[in-house]
């Protein structure tokens, strides 16, 4: 349907739309195979010309799917990145897309640090790979820490640093085992808790709570 829905669309605007949906979407063999080729430059999309992030994009996607090339998509797409913001946030974020989960713990763990949370928009990219939902099983273990973070982001970050910091945490995750370290941590926090980010993490987990409550 997405795939028949990029033909037949008639502007360049709702052409994107619908490729960026099945961008994020796919996980059939011939999509990712034809998602691959349009990285690669060997297949086209008609009406639709792709810039410098939309590639930078569809590799991330690609090597969070695990595509059978995913590391030389990514060494290829760091080395063919020209703007130099552009190519140190990929060179960044590429290790939460590791197939390695320790390399991926790694990147989790670099993330305690302020000094590697000073480009917010780096740091989130990042953590919303960790939890991709393909990535949720083995980075549910990293919940309580993020939750645990929470007080310290909110000292050294932007003001809507907390509600991005646990919306990429939590939007991943679908699991009922994820939804009771939220429902554990929200048990034990003391009176003096800030209520302001008792509600951020109510917000970010309504879904996961939805997702997990009994019919």
């Amino acid at each position: 349907m997405l795939r028949a829905g990029v033909g037949a669309a008639q502007t360049a605007s709702v052409k994107s739309a619908w490729f960026s949906t099945l961008r994020d979407t796919a996980l059939t063999t011939p999509t990712l195979e034809w998602l691959e080729r349009v990285w690669r430059k060997t297949e086209t999309v008609p009406g639709l010309v792709l810039a410098e992030p939309d590639f930078i994009s569809l590799s991330l996607e690609l090597a969070v799917r695990g595509v059978p090339a995913w590391n030389e998509i990514l060494e290829q797409q760091l080395a063919r990145t020209e703007n130099p913001d552009r190519k140190a946030r990929f060179a960044f974020v590429r290790p939460a897309l590791s197939p390695d989960p320790k390399v991926r713990d790694a990147f989790f763990e670099s993330l305690t640090d302020v000094k590697n949370r000073r480009r917010e928009p780096w740091a989130l990219e990042g953590l919303s790979y960790l939890h991709h939902p393909l990535r949720a099983a083995s980075s549910e273990k990293h919940i309580p820490q993020s939750l645990a973070m929470l007080q310290e982001i909110q000292r050294t970050g932007d003001i809507f640093f907390p509600k991005r910091w646990m919306d990429a945490t939590l939007s991943g995750h679908n699991s009922a085992s994820a939804a009771e370290m939220v429902r554990a941590f929200l048990k034990r926090l003391p009176p003096d808790y800030p209520d302001r980010l008792r509600r951020i993490i109510l917000s970010s987990a309504d879904d996961l709570f939805r997702a997990t409550a009994h019919p």
